[in-house]
């Protein structure tokens, strides 16, 4: 482990690194995960421009932190998300059952109530799994999201130009019991830049002409810029998304996609990527990134800036890999700087 700051060239103690001397063995196991022969999701591949090793300890190796069961005291990140999610979900599929969409200010009292109806029900769901340990913190948590709830709603309604058509729409395997829209398909999509991608896209919007976008709903904080196209490799959903569309529904054009910051987090910001040809390029870009990388058997620590604050497998590389990074050859790395450079 010490000799890796000391050597300029890669090897594989630098990462997944195959060698001259790595056995048959080990390269079809790397090469049975190649682009050709699997599918991605959009998330998964966003680990690769923020570090390469980090991708194939997650995607393929699939390396998760061990989760230590206990009493909840308020509602994190991730358990916000899913609430959130779930409730804007049933709540849109019975606004679509009962031919109630799209929302206008004349029916937005009656979408307000079925709202409220709706998040009552998925809290009470959340809370019996979660056992929250402090009743007030927890009943607070659920009043801010059921005031972000009703924002997003009266914002919905005041969108006179596109309509929710279709919700939880998934394309390959989805887990057991997971919501889906019913024009949802069981198999991954297949797309020309050399992908095939899985997944779940959690809004499909019309317009009156019948073009579609795609819009991966947010309730963090924004964190890409307004005029980033893939943000480095780093928010692949907009364009990915929408090519999948163009896959799934070929006789409708497809604007592109979005993501939508929907809570007052993220300012409810909207960042919209259309689906011309730089956002094709971009698409095409990662797909020869990875495959580059699995042609070579190339997933070396190699971070991208920051990347290590957060990492769930630091105990795996240690707390210095980014400046152990800059003292290694630059050229092996070429392909991934310009996906981390590209807009």
């Amino acid at each position: 482990r010490a000799r890796r700051w000391t050597v300029k060239a890669w090897k594989p103690a630098d990462g997944l690194i195959t060698s001259p001397e790595s056995s048959d063995e080990a390269r079809a196991a790397i090469a049975a995960h190649a682009p050709a022969l699997r599918s991605f999701s959009p998330t998964a591949l966003e680990q690769l421009a923020q570090c390469p090793y980090r991708f194939v300890l997650r995607t393929i190796l699939r390396l998760e932190r061990r989760e230590q069961p206990e009493a909840i005291e308020t509602l994190g990140p991730l358990e916000r998300g899913s609430l959130v999610h779930e409730a804007q979900f049933e709540l849109l599929s019975e606004l679509r059952a009962a031919g109630e969409l799209p929302v206008r200010a004349t029916s937005l009292d009656a979408a307000r109530d079925r709202l409220d109806a709706t998040l009552d029900r998925v809290a009470a769901r959340y809370r019996e799994r979660l056992y929250p340990a402090i009743e007030r913190v927890w009943n607070d948590g659920i009043a801010a999201i059921r005031a972000d709830l009703r924002e997003w709603l009266r914002r919905m309604s005041e969108d006179l130009e596109w309509t929710p058509s279709r919700f939880e729409l998934s394309f390959g395997p989805v887990g057991r019991g997971a919501e889906r829209d019913p024009s949802s398909v069981p198999d991954p999509v297949a797309l020309d830049v050399g992908l095939s991608l899985r997944g779940s896209i959690d809004l499909v919007e019309t317009s009156a002409s019948g073009t579609l976008r795609a819009t991966d709903s947010k309730t963090g904080k924004a964190k890409v810029k307004p005029e980033a196209i893939i943000a480095g490799g780093t928010s692949l959903q907009p364009i990915l998304y929408a090519l999948v569309l163009e896959k799934l529904f070929p006789a409708q054009p497809v604007a592109g996609g979005r993501l939508y910051y929907c809570t007052t987090r993220g300012d409810f910001q909207s960042i919209t990527v259309p689906l011309d040809e730089l956002a094709r390029d971009a698409a095409r870009l990662l797909a020869e990134t990875l495959t580059s990388h699995f042609d070579r058997g190339f997933f070396p620590a190699a971070p991208s800036e920051k990347a290590c604050t957060y990492c769930d497998y630091r105990a795996v590389c240690g707390p210095n890999e980014e400046r152990r990074a800059r003292q290694k050859q630059p050229q092996p790395l070429a392909q991934l700087v310009r996906l981390r450079e590209s807009r």
